[in-house]
């Protein structure tokens, strides 16, 4: 076999986007060499690392990686490796490259035949809205208020329907509000139009995906008695503290509520069943929602450039055009 070309994306500063190059041999034990098909942006990480927000842990921010959603197809498998096979495409976290050994263990899930690659590349920003509605005890008929429309804010919204929640999303652009109610939101308004006497208040849940102050006071008005908040955004990255006290009586202590994070789940099934809804199963359930319609991510997938156009992909999501979710990056 002759070595593949591979090109991998590094972020040496804000704004300062480089691809590294290097050839692949065959697949070592235990690994896949693979060729990517499609990857996503995942906006709220990639453009906060593009824009030189405040890390999220300790450490040096740069040079890093970007990116994890990614879809490839396997070329060979090396001795030992048996969750996928030549000619199956694998979901993992992969970061933007064009091609890579894949370690056996990361191989996240096969897509099944019949998804296209863009679809089945967004399925993780999916899995963070399906992560919110699982930690927060979504059920049929649970009253759900989803604050802040993006990427992750549409996928809670589907997800929350999916479950059988009835569904109402806060935003201030109405294109996100469209796409909102055309997920399952049965109302959708402005943070003015979020009143007492809306849809959205008194939720048994609020999903906050926003980062702002006057976002999160929101989630904590609209949540209801004995109310959750399961928080998929990062209150005040990169923003000052705010005005007045973050966790006022009237709302936390008043009405007893519980706020989350709720962003990360198990990584793998545990062998007697305690982790039942680990990121494994869940992408599985996830990828054959999206093959057979259940769950729709076209508003997902409506935008793509070649991978090489990156940093264009960033700019245009910075530039925040009505009801655009993300990029997709063809290989």
């Amino acid at each position: 076999m002759d070595p593949l070309p591979a090109r991998t994306a590094w972020l040496e500063g804000p704004g300062r986007l480089v691809w590294r190059e290097e050839r692949l041999g065959p697949p070592p034990p235990g690994t896949h060499l693979c060729r990517a098909r499609v990857s996503a942006v995942s906006p709220g990480t990639e453009l906060a690392a593009w824009t030189g927000a405040p890390p999220l842990r300790p450490g040096p921010a740069y040079p890093r990686l970007v990116g994890y959603c990614h879809v490839a197809e396997v070329l060979a498998s090396g001795p030992g490796a048996s969750r996928a096979r030549p000619g199956d495409r694998v979901l993992s976290f992969t970061s933007h490259r064009s091609a890579m050994h894949l370690a056996d263990a990361d191989v996240l899930a096969v897509v099944p035949a019949g998804l296209d690659d863009a679809t089945a590349s967004v399925a993780y920003l999916f899995h963070l809205g399906y992560n919110a509605v699982l930690r927060a005890g979504v059920r049929a008929g649970s009253r759900v208020t989803v604050v802040g429309l993006g990427a992750l804010g549409i996928a809670a919204v589907a997800c929350a329907r999916l479950s059988g929640a009835e569904v109402a999303a806060v935003s201030g652009q109405e294109a996100l509000r469209a796409l909102a109610r055309a997920a399952g939101a049965r109302w959708a308004g402005t943070r003015a139009e979020a009143t007492e006497d809306s849809p959205a208040d008194k939720a048994d849940v609020v999903v906050l995906t926003a980062n702002g102050w006057e976002e999160f006071a929101l989630a904590l008005r609209l949540a209801g008695q004995r109310g959750t908040v399961a928080v998929l955004g990062f209150p005040g990255r990169g923003l000052p503290p705010p005005a007045g006290n973050p966790l006022p009586s009237a709302h936390f202590y008043t009405k007893q509520l519980r706020i989350e994070a709720v962003g990360a789940s198990p990584e793998h099934p545990d062998p007697r069943g305690f982790a039942r809804f680990n990121e494994r199963e869940n992408l599985a359930f996830l990828l054959r929602a999206m093959a057979d319609g259940r769950l729709d991510a076209a508003p997902f997938t409506a935008h793509a450039m070649p991978a090489e156009r990156l940093a264009d992909a960033y700019a245009a999501l910075l530039a925040r055009a009505p009801g655009q979710l993300t990029m997709c990056l063809a290989w």
